[in-house]
């Protein structure tokens, strides 16, 4: 891929959200207006995401992807098509997670190779809310589909975190206590908040930036 000049590698970080010649992609909301409250996760963060992978995710052997999250929650179907693409992607994928990974971005968080956070970042984990109105019978399949999307929740959570300190010292840990284990969690505090070295701890990243490993951003680009 040809190297791009200064005012087009500007150009493309603010307007497509990406740097071809980093090969980091910028995972944010959408602007609004500013009377408008931040969007979050939806259709036009997701559809940008997923074309600036693709364009980056060519090649025999494609080459390492930063991408860089500062999102807060949101849809849970763009959000997943997110998840998708990350996990199906060729490219090794790191993510530094930025402000936090809260509801839908914290599931975004566990699909790439490798997870950092910022210092101030923090974690926040929940069940999730729908609103449902019309029929009883459509409430009630929108309803169940939220416990399966909640139940997908969980499991996605429970694998990534099975290798995380907190877990890989209990010899009989299984991804099914460990579900068990984060379900307990949010039914108690409804919104379970964690700092980043408490995220590290309980398996929901892999390092803080700042780290031996990972002293500033450029090293994740090492990887």
């Amino acid at each position: 891929m040809a190297r791009q000049s200064k005012d087009q590698v500007l150009y493309d970080a603010h307007t497509h959200a990406v740097n071809l010649n980093l090969r980091d992609i910028y995972l944010h909301s959408y602007y609004v207006k500013d009377d408008e409250s931040e969007p979050g996760v939806e259709y036009r963060q997701a559809t940008t995401f997923i074309k600036n992978l693709h364009i980056m995710d060519q090649g025999a052997d494609p080459k390492p992807i930063l991408v860089h999250l500062h999102s807060d929650g949101g849809c849970w179907q763009n959000g997943m098509a997110i998840f998708n693409s990350v996990q199906f992607s060729r490219s090794y994928i790191t993510m530094l997670c930025y402000s936090q990974a809260s509801s839908m971005s914290g599931i975004i968080f566990q699909s790439p190779s490798l997870r950092i956070m910022m210092p101030d970042c923090h974690f926040m984990m929940h069940h999730g809310s729908g609103g449902y109105e019309g029929h009883p019978f459509a409430v009630k399949t929108a309803a169940d589909f939220d416990m399966m999307a909640c139940k997908r929740m969980l499991t996605i959570f429970a694998e990534r975190a099975i290798k995380g300190p907190y877990f890989a010292k209990r010899k009989s840990t299984t991804v099914e206590s460990v579900y068990r284990f984060f379900d307990k969690k949010i039914k108690d505090k409804v919104d379970w908040f964690l700092d980043a070295e408490e995220a590290v701890f309980y398996g929901l990243a892999d390092a803080v930036l700042g780290s031996k490993d990972y002293p500033d951003v450029q090293s994740l680009r090492e990887e």
